[in-house]
């Protein structure tokens, strides 16, 4: 036998889900000029000042950050000023607050941000002494904790003390990395998975065929195995199930 619900509750239901529904509704952010971001969500628009300047900015891999740069002329390179979550910088500018951003403690540049997995992804090129007087540029790429800064040590996480054949050993681990331009970054490329367990140290994009190579797994700090791999693609498992 059905049971008919009472029409007065119904509406007590579409009044519970309106706010749900406003909640679940994208942010969108552009930039306005410098030092304005305009932030719009639903019908609601707002143009919000920030307590810092920024050339441009990206949005993490799961959409929940914004991460600010700026170009530096000294280094004639794009610098990553900080992040700050969506719905937090939302909330600061409905509330006429400034936008104010976190940064990375040790002042690398971020890649990638994750709420899922709570990590984050640094780049850091810096001068090392090759032998002698000689000095050479390396580009050293590490996970962090999000709530702590704290690194996650990976095979090929790179240390100030590293001798420059260490060094390399450690660059072959993901594929010869010896430099990075985050400029030539495509907005498809993705570090993180989107539920935060796996990470592309080089970046992917689910325009490659070969997307799951390079693959690390957070939790046991390994590549994914070529067994592992087989059975993705028996599976016919899509990178967009994993970063799409």
């Amino acid at each position: 036998m059905r049971l008919a619900m009472p029409k007065r509750i119904i509406p007590l239901i579409l009044l519970l889900l309106i706010p749900s529904f406003c909640f679940a509704q994208e942010i969108v952010a552009t930039k306005t000029d410098v030092r304005t971001l305009s932030l719009k969500k639903g019908s609601e628009f707002h143009k919000c000042p920030t307590e810092f300047n920024f050339e441009n900015f990206n949005y993490s891999s799961d959409h929940n950050f914004l991460l600010f740069n700026y170009f530096d002329e000294k280094l004639n390179s794009i610098l990553f000023l900080g992040f700050i979550k969506l719905s937090t910088a939302y909330n600061q500018c409905s509330k006429n607050i400034k936008i104010k951003i976190s940064r990375d403690s040790a002042g690398k540049n971020i890649l990638d941000i994750n709420e899922a997995g709570q990590i984050y992804l640094t780049y850091l090129q810096d001068m090392y002494r090759v032998g002698g007087n000689t000095l050479g540029v390396r580009t050293s790429i590490a996970v962090k904790h999000l709530s702590t800064s704290r690194e996650i040590i990976f095979p090929f996480s790179i240390k100030n003390h590293d001798s420059e054949k260490t060094t390399m050993r450690k660059i072959d681990r993901i594929g010869g990395l010896s430099s990075f331009d985050p400029s030539a970054i495509s907005s498809e490329f993705r570090f993180i998975s989107k539920d935060g367990k796996y990470i592309v140290p080089l970046g992917t994009s689910c325009s490659m065929e070969d997307f799951y190579m390079g693959i690390w797994n957070v939790e046991t700090r390994k590549e994914i195995s070529a067994k592992e791999i087989r059975d993705l693609i028996r599976k016919g498992f899509r990178c967009k199930d994993m970063f799409g």
